[in-house]
């Protein structure tokens, strides 16, 4: 596969449509809730055994089918209808991680190889690739540098990042069967710079906004947008975290709704040029650094196949009181927006140590199951846990190659100012081992046994035109099969008739959770209940 640097793309019709959709959440609670309680306890308990998934990328014998999604009322469909839930994890930026290889042990090939290896029990269905600025111009990384200045690289630069950086981990993810966020990650501020950019994407006072901003996201999203458009696998994140101004409460206060309708005067020019050269879902943040999805109830972008992204950790007040789903202490929780319009949590993790900032402090026995039981009760929430890394915090891995206290590590958030300083060689020859971290102190093991619980859970097709073919049901000793095309399984012996000794294994078997767990295909007597009289109906049709 070979990026064009341009391309003329087809253009969507830009209209200013509102959504109207009433919630068309098909998600089958109960069973759900099984799935958490048994699948994920039985991944841990099993040290996370290999299990066999239903479909796998044609050529590598890994990932799934990945056919262009797109948005139907709050759901991800396919082609053939199917309703999809997207779930998976962050890498680190692809140069980062490329550049820091021999500190960090693993280049960015390595990574996702060992994200997607099934063998070890990794079964993510999307990563989100963050693409930098502070990488792509080569800047100081931003916790210790602040966030750069806009516009902070070249086209030139941006074209040799994504050559040589970026495009090899797009495709390779391809390869696999896995779906890619192209995610523009700009996030850090600095209040307090008295030099240089201070991180405000506006100026609620005087309601402007920054236009050397607009300009820079504008630049990447002409150049990336056409890049992988034809890429059925590929969806976009528009930009990572905005920040201040933030939305600091409930949408219906005045100036929350100035300063979501100024972020709209900034972001929406940046989700038409993408528009005019792809189709690829386009994920939307807000202010307040992504934490304010509800603004789409103030005024909805404008465009096709938009959804909305929500980022919280285990240390935010809104966590602590399990409140995602309310508007939240500050306006931090979704207030149910996901009722409306698909929503990526495209980050949330969690930590015990004091090594990251407070808001990613928590842990595992007190965050991981109310916030996972809220992820998994609607299908139109999808999510990507941060970060697989053993540097980016919350992290879920680290370097076993080093005599390393994951809980006071030797680097935090970065290794050094990677585009000055000397790249230490702890692994001399790549890649080397990461240890997945987990307990009550990280993320890593939980959120691979979710991962592995819901492998085949709200997949896609393969993408073509036909209805996908339907599970076999078992029932009992027998697998009954419909020979009459009406929707009804009338032949359990198989024998392709409708016979007496069908009647009777269908008497005998009645209470089998096959029969009782899929009524529509046993109710002959068009009842809308299976018993005894379903039984009279088909031995009436032998």
């Amino acid at each position: 596969m070979k990026y064009a640097s341009s391309t003329d793309g087809q253009t969507d019709d830009q209209s200013a449509t509102r959504l109207e959709n009433g919630v068309t959440n098909d998600r089958q609670t109960t069973r759900r809730r099984f799935l958490q309680s048994t699948a994920v306890t039985g991944a841990l308990a099993a040290g996370f055994a290999t299990g066999a998934t239903t479909s796998a990328a044609a050529e590598t014998g890994r990932g799934i089918p990945t056919p262009r999604l797109h948005v139907e009322g709050n759901l991800i469909k396919d082609p053939q209808g199917n309703t999809v839930t997207l779930r998976g994890l962050n890498i680190a930026d692809p140069k980062r991680l490329n550049v820091t290889a021999p500190a960090r042990g693993k280049a960015a090939e390595h990574v996702v190889d060992l994200l997607t290896d099934e063998s070890q029990g990794w079964y993510p269905r999307v990563i989100r690739v963050p693409a930098q600025p502070v990488d792509i111009g080569e800047h100081e990384p931003g916790h210790t540098g602040g966030p750069p200045d806009p516009v902070a690289f070249t086209e030139a630069e941006l074209e040799e990042y994504l050559e040589t950086h970026y495009d090899p981990i797009i495709e390779q993810l391809g390869d696999l069967g896995v779906y890619a966020i192209v995610d523009f990650h700009r996030h850090w501020t600095d209040n307090d710079a008295e030099d240089g950019w201070d991180g405000m994407w506006g100026d609620s006072q005087d309601e402007t906004i920054n236009e050397d901003l607009q300009e820079e996201v504008d630049m990447f999203w002409e150049i990336v947008a056409p890049r992988y458009a034809d890429d059925d696998h590929v969806l976009y994140e528009v930009y990572n975290e905005p920040t201040e101004p933030g939305m600091w409460a409930e949408v219906d206060r005045q100036w929350v709704r100035d300063n979501w309708r100024l972020w709209k005067e900034l972001a929406q020019p940046w989700v038409d040029t993408i528009r005019e050269h792809a189709d690829n879902i386009v994920i939307v943040g807000s202010p307040s650094w992504s934490q304010n999805p509800e603004g789409y109830y103030i005024e909805p972008f404008e465009g096709d196949n938009l959804a909305y992204a929500y980022h919280i950790y285990s240390g935010h007040v809104v966590s602590q009181d399990e409140a995602w789903d309310e508007v939240g202490i500050d306006g931090m929780g979704t207030d149910g927006v996901y009722e409306e319009v698909p929503v990526f949590v495209t980050e949330f993790g969690w930590e015990a140590t004091h090594a990251g900032a407070t808001e990613l402090y928590g842990q595992t026995s007190d965050f991981a199951d109310p916030f996972f039981e809220w992820l998994e009760s609607s299908d139109a929430i999808h999510w990507t846990a941060w970060c697989a890394d053993p540097i980016w915090r919350p992290v879920m891995f680290t370097r076993s190659f080093l005599d390393e206290d994951p809980t006071q590590p030797d680097d935090t958030d970065s290794i050094g100012h990677p585009y000055e300083d000397e790249i230490p060689v702890h692994c001399e020859d790549l890649p080397c081992e990461w240890d997945l971290l987990g307990g009550d102190e990280f993320a890593g093991e939980y959120v691979k046994a979710q991962l592995e619980a819901y492998r085949n859970d709200g997949l896609p097709g393969d993408g073509g035109d036909s209805d996908p073919e339907p599970e076999p049901i078992q029932v009992g000793e027998y697998t009954p099969a419909d020979t009459t095309d009406d929707g009804l399984h009338n032949d359990f012996t198989g024998d392709g008739e409708t016979t007496h000794d069908d009647v009777t294994a269908f008497f005998e078997n009645l209470e089998d959770e096959g029969i009782q767990n899929n009524p529509d295909a046993f109710d002959f007597a068009d009842d809308e209940d299976v018993g005894f009289a379903d039984v009279v109906e088909l031995l009436r049709r032998v």
